[in-house]
């Protein structure tokens, strides 16, 4: 379970998403919003959801965005969009140079091919760094 940011850009972290981790996005931030909003769930104590404790509107807008942005790359939708308050609060973590630099390796690592046209200079080993 993930949310990739490579970017502090919540869009243009969506328009650098390969295919398949954008549709995973999809469904995993769902899954989070849903778990934070009360439905049990194994995957509770996840860092991943951990990570979003307080900003259920703030990755709701991010849950939007990887939405739309599926639905600009021609893909079919069958996921609805929420309603985020208007008034958001983004995470502290948001910027950190060492929580984006994990995103970017990782995704070099899962596939070179793709990532390796963002021109990043981050090694492919790096561990995740979890903001919990």
């Amino acid at each position: 379970m993930q949310t990739f940011l490579p970017y502090k850009n919540f869009i243009e972290s969506a328009i650098c998403l390969d295919y398949k981790r954008l549709g995973k996005q999809r469904v995993e931030a769902k899954q989070i919003i849903e778990i934070l909003e009360g439905k049990p769930s194994r995957w509770k104590n996840h860092p991943a959801v951990k990570m979003w404790v307080g900003y259920i509107d703030t990755l709701k807008v991010y849950y939007n965005i990887i939405v739309q942005e599926w639905i600009n790359k021609g893909y079919k939708n069958n996921m609805k969009f929420f309603q985020p308050s208007d008034v958001i609060e983004y995470p502290p973590w948001l910027g950190d140079d060492k929580f984006h630099a994990s995103h970017r390796s990782n995704l070099l690592r899962k596939d070179p091919k793709w990532y390796s046209q963002f021109g990043w200079t981050e090694p492919n080993n790096l561990p995740y760094v979890w903001p919990v």
